[in-house]
């Protein structure tokens, strides 16, 4: 099956991803939850999230929404 994986980043560092089967549905989490901003020891920290098409994934491994 092929999923598209929601990957976040805060500053470069991968905090998480979530699989999902439809594009549009990755993109708008993408949309919300990109160019978050928080402050972390009086550090400005950015929160990034992309989504990566994955050609090949196993369901009973994965959850995919």
């Amino acid at each position: 099956m092929t999923a598209f994986m929601l990957a976040c980043y805060l500053n470069g560092v991968v905090e998480g991803a979530i699989y999902f089967k439809s594009a549009a549905d990755c993109i708008r989490f993408s949309k919300y939850l990109s160019v978050q901003e928080y402050d972390i020891k009086g550090e400005t920290q950015i929160y990034q999230c992309i989504c990566k098409l994955i050609p090949n994934i196993d369901e009973k491994k994965v959850r995919v929404y």
